[in-house]
């Protein structure tokens, strides 16, 4: 079934003819719930990487040491930063 957008109310071009210049045609996506099978991809969806291709890796060199632990940034987050109430702004 083919999916077509109304004509619009209002003839745009008409109404601003500056736009003119910058007209294209479009292709408008309307997705669909559902479940992608192994041969389709899906925008938003299960990522599917071709089983003949190889995953990509990083090969670099990363010096040790450097860096934050998740943890530590929550905790440092927690001792700086005020708490937060639902009924006005951050206490002091």
């Amino acid at each position: 079934m083919s999916r077509t957008t109304p004509p619009r109310p209002l003839d745009v071009e008409a109404a601003f003819p500056a736009l003119a210049a910058h007209r294209r045609t479009a292709t408008r996506l309307y997705p669909r719930p559902g479940t992608a099978k192994p041969e389709e991809r899906s925008v938003a969806g299960p990522l599917l990487w071709p089983a003949d291709e190889p995953w990509p890796t990083c090969t670099a060199v990363h010096p040790k040491g450097r860096g934050h632990l998740p943890s530590d940034v929550r905790l440092s987050r927690r001792r700086t930063e005020p708490p937060v109430t639902r009924e006005g702004p951050p206490l002091a």
